[in-house]
């Protein structure tokens, strides 16, 4: 296979994104890396700039001073040395021959490239820019259960620089998660797919068979064993604990002993449209 553009997993964060991610990047011909978001950091720097070897040279050292780059587990000579033998083009080639080293680490020389950063929910118009066309895969979680997760999260001791920096105001919650409804929605007009992580817990085998088909690929059982082979960054695991585990349903409403009755209130009083869209009884 041969594929000029990534596609992005996007979605608020803590309603399943990495879980997404290790599912489809355990697909024998799907790579997704851990979260980095050096594609769309650099765009504006070097999507004008000449293809030569002098900015392939200061795009790698950018790359690699990039954060969390550095759970890729790439080294620069490598990395350096297979894009002057690609000596690609344009900005998007570039960037695809980044991914296209960290696929043949893992033995995957010839892979659908896949990109995840729940950051990115903010960002699509740009990733548009970069990649155009490129297909968009959202994952949507009940809005209450995410605040219980948002709210776990806080209340952790967890001494790790890349400790998610959450909201843990109820409002400030349901309105951020109200937003990534919106923007999920306005792409899902346009072409984009997306799925319920309720739905992807409980049918797993059906909803990645979905996506397979969106992403025009065959459907592989190996989808199923992500746990056996994470490769979430020792940095991450603090807080992806369930990433290592089969897919289970426990989490799912958990917002019903979890959540004050108030704070359910509270949310459904900000987010109640958003909720209904999705489906998600209130």
């Amino acid at each position: 296979m041969s594929y000029s553009s990534p596609f992005f997993i996007l979605g608020n964060p803590r309603s399943g994104t990495s879980l997404f991610r290790l599912m489809l990047n355990n697909h024998p011909e799907v790579v997704v890396p851990p979260e980095c978001g050096f594609a769309e950091w650099l765009y504006d720097e070097f999507s004008g700039q000449e293809m030569s070897q002098k900015n392939y040279e200061r795009f790698i050292v950018k790359v690699f001073e990039s954060r969390k780059f550095e759970t890729w587990g790439l080294e620069f000579s490598d990395v350096l040395g297979s894009i002057k033998r690609a000596a690609p083009k344009n900005y998007q080639d570039l960037v695809c021959e980044v991914y296209r080293r960290y696929a043949e680490k893992l033995g995957k020389g010839s892979a659908l490239f896949g990109d995840k950063n729940n950051y990115y929910i903010k960002s699509v118009d740009k990733l548009e820019k970069i990649f155009p066309g490129c297909d968009k895969v959202f994952i949507v979680r009940d809005g209450r259960d995410v605040a219980c997760s948002y709210l776990e999260l806080d209340s952790k001791k967890i001494s790790s620089e890349y400790k998610p920096k959450l909201k843990t105001s109820m409002r400030e919650i349901a309105f951020e998660w109200s937003r990534s409804v919106d923007v999920m929605l306005y792409w899902v007009k346009r072409g984009a797919k997306y799925i319920r992580y309720e739905d992807l817990v409980s049918d797993p085998k059906q909803k990645l068979s979905e996506v397979c088909e969106f992403l025009k690929l065959d459907y592989s059982e190996e989808m199923l064993d992500y746990y056996k082979n994470n490769d979430e960054p020792e940095e991450f695991k603090a807080w992806k604990g369930k990433t290592f585990e089969p897919v289970a349903i426990s989490s799912v409403g958990r917002y019903k002993t979890d959540l004050s009755t108030n704070e359910i209130e509270e949310f459904v009083a900000v987010a109640e449209g958003a909720l209904n869209r999705i489906g998600y009884h209130v």
